[in-house]
């Protein structure tokens, strides 16, 4: 463990660098201090002793980590934010507002093959084995053409 003279220096000598290198990650400047803040305090709180000539990588290491966390939540925020827009959009609407909606996100599938596969199967409801005999593809087929077109949906609604 660092002593708390030896903890100073470090932060001293690396809290620039590391906050400038998570600035890149993040949107804003508070949170790349905040970040770098924490880093420190992680390895203030590190149980392993860290060779000197290691320190600013292990930094370097946690911020890296940090950013990536930061946005894998962030991302999960947008996902859940979307998803209860959507629950909350279902028990106010129509039919025929339903409907259109249905069809204006089926259209975010480019690929004509996968956008039929796909109302097929959601607005008509058939059966993968029923959307293979109609459109004369095998069952494996018509899974993957779904799993393209909802990937489609999902990158689309997302971003």
């Amino acid at each position: 463990m660092l002593s708390d003279h030896d903890l100073q220096q470090v932060y001293l000598q690396y809290k620039a660098e590391i906050t400038r290198y998570l600035a890149r990650f993040v949107s804003n400047a508070e949170d790349a201090e905040d970040m770098a803040q924490e880093c420190f305090i992680r390895l203030m709180k590190a149980s392993i002793m860290i060779a000197e000539d290691k320190i600013f990588p292990y930094l370097r290491r946690t911020a890296r980590n940090m950013a990536i966390d930061a946005f894998r939540k962030q991302s999960r925020v947008g996902r859940q934010a979307v998803k209860a827009e959507i629950v909350a959009f279902h028990r106010d609407t129509s039919d025929m507002e339903m409907k259109e909606s249905i069809e204006e996100i089926v259209s975010l599938v480019k690929n004509r093959d996968h956008r039929q596969i796909l109302e097929l199967r959601l607005i008509h409801g058939y059966t993968v084995k029923e959307t293979a005999a109609l459109v004369n593809k095998s069952e494996g087929l018509v899974r993957t053409s779904l799993f393209h077109a909802m990937k489609r949906i999902r990158t689309d609604l997302i971003s």
